[in-house]
């Protein structure tokens, strides 16, 4: 069977995954077609189908058909599979439509696939998020046997355990400190840590110190923010500036920065809303679609501000944005001037990014 769905929200694996699926089948990107699948209004299965049964007359090796993000394997595309709860009958014969639209794809489907073209490779591709297994596609798919690979995000121990392997493959040795800052920086994302494997590789050196570090891997944005964010909310300024340094470094502008931590702050203002209600950890959690432990150092780091507090300073960020975008403020002085009045309160011990 030459049918598969490769799905997962690790994209540089899954991107290797489908590499290694055509290298493997001895397919090059001559004879590989890409058809977007992500517009339900555009996409005919219709397309597919000729492409995977049409061959060159002179032209005996195999070809490779990807169909990418297909909206029929998505946990957010609607379709007629969902309960629409109206009455309206605009919306009743939409739905008959898609209804009809979609059994069709299904049998011109199976129909292929009862009768495949043993020289096609086809591939679904769902490029950074998970197939959906209760959608009627992906059943039928399984139900003639397609190979369905998922590159899931590693957790922090298997992604921890990837990373030491090919580091030492590639016979790297970092100090502990160097080890740790690495992390943080590549913060478990495959991408990010073998973009910076290139830049270690143009280096040249083996043995790599903090600053070493420091200098060839850039943080991320989550860590920028996260770094600004913890130190504006417990109070340190000389930490809050590093973060603004970090963040020039990697060219932000200030009207992003701002944005940024006002983000993070809404989402921490309601969580102290609701702790200052009376509201558990886990309680909170689940109302925010976050983990318990997540709520707890958030609130442990922001325990010397209350929502009080953090809606003041949505409020300054607000001002500042609206001035900025009136053309009567000038955004380094008016963002510095807000972190130098609302980001000093106590001295700041060790940090935990959040």
């Amino acid at each position: 069977m030459s049918i598969y769905i490769y799905a997962g929200e690790d994209i540089f694996r899954l991107e290797e995954g489908v590499k290694k699926v055509l290298q493997d089948h001895r397919i090059d990107s001559e004879h590989t077609v890409t058809i977007d699948a992500s517009d339900k209004r555009n996409f005919h299965i219709e397309n597919v189908l000729v492409e995977c049964d049409t061959f060159s007359l002179f032209d005996e090796d195999k070809k490779a058909v990807i169909v990418k993000n297909p909206f029929f394997l998505s946990a957010n595309a609607k379709e007629a599979e969902k309960v629409l709860k109206t009455d309206s009958a605009i919306v009743k014969k939409r739905k008959e439509n898609e209804t009809k639209r979609r059994d069709e794809r299904l049998q011109q489907m199976e129909q292929y696939l009862k009768q495949e073209n043993p020289n096609t490779l086809l591939l679904f591709l769902c490029h950074g998020y998970n197939a959906d297994t209760r959608k009627k596609d992906f059943k039928l798919l399984q139900t003639y046997h397609a190979t369905i690979v998922n590159f899931k995000k590693m957790d922090e121990q298997e992604f921890e355990r990837y990373v030491n392997q090919i580091l030492k493959e590639k016979n790297y040795v970092l100090s502990p400190q160097a080890n740790a800052e690495f992390m943080e920086r590549i913060s478990g994302d495959t991408m990010l840590f073998h973009a910076a494997i290139e830049k270690l590789d143009l280096y040249g050196q083996k043995q790599l110190d903090l600053d070493a570090i420091q200098h060839l891997v850039s943080l991320n944005s989550d860590v920028n923010i996260f770094h600004l964010t913890s130190s504006f909310t417990k109070g340190d300024l000389a930490g809050c500036m590093q973060a603004v340094g970090e963040m020039l470094t990697a060219n932000y502008d200030y009207t992003v920065m701002i944005s940024m931590l006002a983000k993070r702050l809404r989402s921490i203002y309601n969580m102290r809303l609701l702790h200052e209600d009376g509201y558990s950890n886990d309680e909170i959690g689940t109302r925010m679609h976050v983990k318990s432990g997540y709520v707890y150092y958030v609130l442990k780091d922001s325990s010397g501000i209350s929502s009080k507090d953090v809606l003041n300073y949505l409020h300054q960020l607000a001002e500042i944005d609206q001035g900025i975008k009136a053309g009567t403020i000038d955004p380094a002085n008016s963002f510095t001037n807000f972190l130098i009045k609302n980001g000093k309160r106590n001295h700041a011990g060790n940090q935990r990014t959040f």
